[in-house]
């Protein structure tokens, strides 16, 4: 008895339109689209389960785009799901636009939020950094920087520069 497996099967998801950007590639403006690339395990050539998936935002002329994290994937899902839904006459224009509102408000809100604890953490790194000497400063950034934050790099050589005006 032998079994035929096999993976990286391809499965392309499109979610539709999102909005309009300018493409750095191509430098044409058009609507991008979102699609998730799926690969799959095979066993007998059926595809079993996915291994390994990529979350695409898109130019629809060139293809060049972005990889989105989950979280950011989701939300250009939803504003697709609205777009395809006022598209397909399922909602009015207005509803489309107070969904959308409520998406990038969302959006907005998470991204405060993330700016927000970055301050916090480039802080604890600035008064790290202060507390340390000139000499502990110049040896970490000098032999040691592969074994701290890069936060902490950044924050280092700003003390220094401080220290040295």
């Amino acid at each position: 008895m032998f079994f035929i497996f096999g993976w990286n099967h391809t499965k392309i998801t499109e979610y539709g339109a999102v909005q309009e950007e300018k493409c750095q590639n191509c430098h044409n403006t058009d609507i991008w689209q979102l699609k998730k690339i799926s690969r799959y395990f095979t066993l007998f050539f059926i595809p079993v389960f996915p291994h390994d998936s990529e979350n695409l935002y898109h130019c629809p002329i060139c293809n060049y785009g972005l990889k989105l994290e989950h979280e950011e994937f989701e939300d250009y899902k939803a504003i697709a799901e609205v777009n395809t839904n006022c598209l397909d006459k399922k909602i009015t224009e207005e509803e489309r636009s107070n969904r959308l509102d409520e998406i990038h408000r969302k959006m907005q809100q998470r991204n405060e939020s993330r700016n927000s604890k970055n301050r916090q953490d480039s802080k604890k790194w600035e008064t790290l950094a202060a507390e340390k000497s000139d000499a502990e400063l110049q040896t970490i950034l000098a032999q040691k920087s592969e074994q701290y934050n890069p936060a902490f790099i950044i924050a280092a050589k700003t003390e220094l520069d401080k220290r040295k005006s």
